[in-house]
Parts: C-alpha cells; structure tokens; sequence
C-alpha cells in the first residue's frame, strides 16, 4: 500500500509512506474500515499516522479521516 499526502499547510513537504502489509493486517484494516472509522484504507492509514504524531508530541490529533 502507497500513499502520498500533503499537509493543510503548505510549507511542510509532501511524504510519501509506503507500507508494506501481510494479509492478517490488511483484514484488521478492512474489518476497522467496516466498523466505520474510515471510508477507505487510505485514509484509515491517514489518521493512523497523525494520531501516532500527536501523541508523540504530546497534543491532541486534529482533522477527521478523511483526506
């Protein structure tokens, strides 16, 4: 799985996050997405990423999942 994604704000670079997943983690992905949380993997994987930032920076995550 391949994504690129640019921030709101325009002075930060754009990062491209290639992931690479076995199919037990590809299903918990598309089981999550059933439930809901996000209309597709890649925003999934989105939110996944700035919810893992905020917390390493200690500050709430910001936006929703979608893209």
């Amino acid at each position: 799985m391949r994504t690129e994604t640019k921030s709101p704000d325009d002075r930060l670079n754009r990062v491209v996050v290639t992931l690479k997943l076995n199919q037990q983690q590809l299903e918990l992905i598309d089981r999550t997405i059933a439930r809901g949380i996000a209309p597709d993997r890649e925003s999934l994987i989105r939110l996944a990423l700035r919810e893992y930032a905020a917390a390493r920076a200690g500050k709430p995550a910001s936006g929703t999942a979608q893209s």
